[in-house]
């Protein structure tokens, strides 16, 4: 499945869409990685025009990377940290300063030529350019893919439900005396309110979905991208009432519709939705929801 076509699929009209294929179980990951790879993309294009720079003579060029790594600014930031084959967290976590960075480099160089190896020098050191930039990107952009769908999601499912937001839901709700952290929605029902976290996790990932369920109350909701058939989560989250609901390969849209029927929340649609009825609802919702913050 490729990325949304326009140009920005963080936009309203890209998360709209977005959300409509996750609330239908589709894998997010997947709608997602085009963007990913076009950002990986521009960075091996800079990275290897820097490797190529001054083709006959390795000490210019040596120089040239020396000079790029001491730089700030101008967006250069995360390049300077590849260059010496690091991300920032590793850079900060190693204690190096700015002013270690060219001493960093030269070992970088050090060890790729006293490795067995037939692969040029420069080749080596794009290489591990190359992987730099793929674990930050990778994360930055997986953290930022979060944020966004998250209150997208939200504000999407319930509001194909029925539900309108300030008289029924609420969504980033502030930590405050009664909730120590900040959740991501709470929406009220005859006995008072109940809350919801949506965690676009994975099966590699479930202790996340375990700090979530403990942090829920009695018929609270926690809705997760897949979570194993097998895992421990399930019988936890029972034992603790909270509401496990997967979004891959399902239609959490009706299993989130029947959750608050029974709770009797006000102003829940009462006929099944189908799935194949999602999508067509929630790519009729207005832009407006699917607004920042």
């Amino acid at each position: 499945m490729n990325a949304p076509s326009w140009k920005d699929p963080f936009s309203a009209e890209g998360l709209r869409d977005a959300s409509a294929r996750i609330l239908t179980g589709t894998n997010y990951r997947l709608f997602f990685d085009g963007v990913t790879r076009q950002d990986l993309l521009k960075a091996y294009t800079e990275l290897h025009g820097i490797s190529q720079s001054y083709p006959n003579d390795d000490e210019k060029w040596r120089a040239s990377v020396r000079e790029l790594i001491q730089q700030s600014g101008g967006g250069k930031d995360n390049i300077r940290y590849w260059l010496i084959g690091l991300g920032k967290k590793t850079a900060q976590n190693l204690g190096l300063k700015v002013s270690d960075y060219p001493a960093v480099f030269d070992m970088m160089l050090e060890e790729i030529e006293n490795y067995p190896s037939h692969i040029k020098t420069r080749d080596i050191a794009l290489l591990m350019w190359c992987g730099a930039a793929t674990l930050t990107i990778r994360g930055s952009l997986k953290s930022k893919i979060g944020k966004a769908l998250e209150l997208s999601l939200a504000r999407s499912a319930l509001a194909v439900l029925g539900l309108e937001e300030s008289d029924h839901f609420q969504v980033n709700i502030r930590a405050d005396d009664e909730v120590a952290r900040q959740m991501d929605c709470e929406m009220r029902t005859p006995r008072g309110m109940i809350r919801m976290e949506i965690g676009l996790i994975g099966t590699g990932n479930t202790e996340v979905v375990g700090d979530k369920v403990e942090r829920m109350g009695k018929n609270d909701i926690v809705l997760v991208d897949t979570l194993p058939p097998k895992s421990s989560m399930w019988k936890t989250a029972e034992s603790s009432q909270v509401k496990i609901i997967q979004m891959r390969n399902n239609n959490p849209v009706e299993e989130l519709r029947r959750h608050l029927m029974a709770l009797k929340v006000e102003g829940v649609h009462r006929s099944e939705l189908k799935l194949e009825d999602v999508a067509t609802k929630v790519e009729m919702l207005p832009l407006s929801v699917f607004k920042g913050e």
